[in-house]
């Protein structure tokens, strides 16, 4: 037996796992290495974690992938910026202290360029060689696919869909720019802006609210919560139609936890995507929710260590 390991390194914890080309995973373990310690604590965690799991599964270890949180260099696996989370990570290669470690060929990325990755190989993305993915969480994150090849572009930064402008002059970005797709339609935009709008029409706000309660409020026929979740579709549709614009996509594909909050924000996002679609290239253009769902990022990071080992 043959398989990858897979790592998807974490703010509050980190996911490792071996997985068989299929995709199945094989075996699989949570670790709670503490991400503002030394570089070298998270990186022993990991290795001593993936030594425990290949003893006790069998069989060779042939690649490992780390879908890391931030900007990845591609070159070197250096975690250039953005891990916030994970401080330790910056200025570090986990993919090269883990490669020499094991000697075996070791690939860091960005991990949702990891998650497209896997929905090309074993999701969503299966039969679409040309989507671009987003994954709705705290903040958006994203990856672009490209003849059946995952895009990474010159430093390995590509698929950053969440800071597309869609509201040019609008709120402040954490990336520094004003009125990024991420201020509009991520969880955490979701529920501020619900927040913000309750406050403003001087109703009460429920601080146990969560932004998947807003489209629970949406979908029962909330009149405010349903702006916001409306404006948050169409802000997504917006970025989904202007990338097919450019690259005549086969599909669009929502991950992250807010996209399993149920099907009525995908519905407002298919319904939106013709305002700003050519109608030649929307005609064939399909609106999915991503497959892979909690272990999207294991299998992004395994995935990314088969695609290491193909031509």
């Amino acid at each position: 037996m043959e398989y990858a390991g897979g790592i998807d390194v974490g703010g509050t914890h980190t996911k490792i796992g071996l997985v068989e080309s299929s995709g199945r995973i094989v075996a699989q373990a949570r670790l709670q290495p503490d991400p503002r310690g030394p570089f070298e604590e998270l990186a022993d965690a990991i290795a001593a974690g993936l030594q425990r799991l290949q003893s006790e599964a069998g069989g060779r270890l042939a690649a490992i992938g780390i879908g890391n949180p931030g900007y990845t260099d591609r070159h070197t696996g250096i975690t250039v910026g953005g891990a916030f989370n994970v401080p330790c990570l910056h200025g570090n290669s986990l993919s090269a202290y883990l490669g020499s470690r094991f000697g075996l060929p070791a690939r860091a990325d960005n991990d949702g360029t990891c998650a497209a990755a896997a929905e090309l190989a074993w999701g969503a993305g299966r039969g679409s060689p040309n989507f671009l993915l987003i994954t709705l969480g705290t903040g958006i994150g994203g990856g672009l696919v490209l003849d059946g090849r995952v895009v990474r572009g010159a430093r390995g930064f590509a698929g950053e869909a969440g800071h597309f402008c869609v509201q040019p002059g609008g709120y402040q970005c954490v990336c520094g720019a004003r009125g990024c797709l991420e201020q509009y339609a991520s969880a955490g935009a979701i529920l501020r802006l619900h927040q913000g709008l309750r406050r403003k029409e001087g109703l009460p706000i429920d601080p146990a609210l969560s932004p998947e309660g807003v489209l629970a409020a949406a979908a029962a026929g909330d009149a405010l919560a349903l702006q916001i979740v409306k404006d948050a579709a169409r802000a997504i549709a917006q970025v989904f139609g202007s990338v097919t614009n450019l690259l005549n996509l086969d599909a669009c594909i929502v991950g992250g936890g807010l996209s399993q909050a149920g099907d009525s924000l995908l519905r407002l996002v298919r319904e939106a995507v013709p305002d700003f679609t050519l109608p030649l290239l929307a005609e064939n253009l399909r609106i999915l929710p991503a497959q892979l769902r909690n272990d999207a990022g294991l299998l992004g990071a395994a995935a990314l260590a088969w695609e290491k080992l193909r031509p």
